[in-house]
């Protein structure tokens, strides 16, 4: 053993415990404050979860409240116990969907349908997942589409610019917006994103996109004279030897759309 090896176990224990205390003390007392931060700094990150919880719960409730509404309306003899397939995911992704009024009524109306004998054959367990995967705009696009405020049909069309030539179909051109159409322009929030919107209802199932040149061509002078149409002709002028041209084609409701809109719109 060393000298000072000898002298420090020499001190009293009292000392050598004060030593100890000191030495050590700063870092216990730095790793407390640093454990002190943890419950401040996870009660942040999860506030919104919080206001997520209660809002869900209460979401849950107005939603219950909605489904009793819409069964008042239904025979006593035709009520019967929900699928749990169906049900219980659906109220689940209803705390999710507790901002949207839109989403939540597809939910109300797949429940309520899934508690009427009368139709409760038709719900099938995927419609839960599929409101899930819809966007407030789609919701409304689906809702449009139920009301029959349009035509068996939804008119779009391909900007191109093609090849100046003679022949019918032409070998070379350029895609200039894809999908388009006006006609949901006053009911979704986000118009610019209804292209985006038909791809989805088309994976979905819900919707089949057509190459068919519909006769009633008034459906397609709207769409190819809006500003939407004008302005990319403005900012895309074609060289010589091509010019612009319009595909008009459109989107179907599919039978599997039609039984989503009959059991969630």
């Amino acid at each position: 053993m060393g000298e000072l090896s000898k002298e420090i176990a020499s001190l009293p224990s009292g000392v050598l415990s004060k030593a100890y205390d000191d030495a050590v003390h700063p870092v216990f007392s730095s790793v407390g404050d640093t454990l002190s931060l943890v419950p401040r700094t996870v009660g942040v990150l999860l506030g919104p979860w919080k206001k997520w919880v209660v809002n869900g719960e209460n979401n849950i409730e107005e939603a219950i409240r909605q489904i009793e509404e819409k069964m008042e309306d239904v025979p006593e003899d035709c009520f019967c116990e929900p699928a749990s397939n169906v049900v219980v995911p659906a109220i689940q992704q209803l705390s999710y969907s507790y901002d949207s009024q839109d989403l939540r009524g597809l939910y109300v109306n797949l429940l309520a349908s899934s508690m009427d004998k009368r139709v409760s054959s038709l719900v099938h367990p995927s419609f839960v997942s599929i409101i899930g995967q819809l966007t407030p705009d789609e919701a409304k696009m689906m809702s449009w589409l139920s009301k029959g405020l349009g035509k068996d049909h939804i008119p779009v069309i391909d900007l191109r610019v093609v090849e100046d030539d003679d022949m019918p179909i032409k070998a070379r051109w350029r895609v200039l917006c894809e999908n388009y159409t006006n006609v949901f322009d006053v009911i979704v929030q986000c118009p610019e994103n209804v292209s985006l919107y038909l791809n989805n209802l088309e994976r979905l199932k819900l919707l089949s996109g057509e190459t068919y040149r519909y006769e009633g061509e008034d459906d397609y002078l709207g769409i190819e004279d809006s500003d939407r149409i004008r302005n990319i002709k403005k900012d895309n002028t074609p060289s010589d030897g091509w010019r612009f041209d319009c595909v008009h084609h459109i989107f179907r409701l599919t039978p599997f759309g039609k039984l989503f809109i009959k059991c969630c719109v």
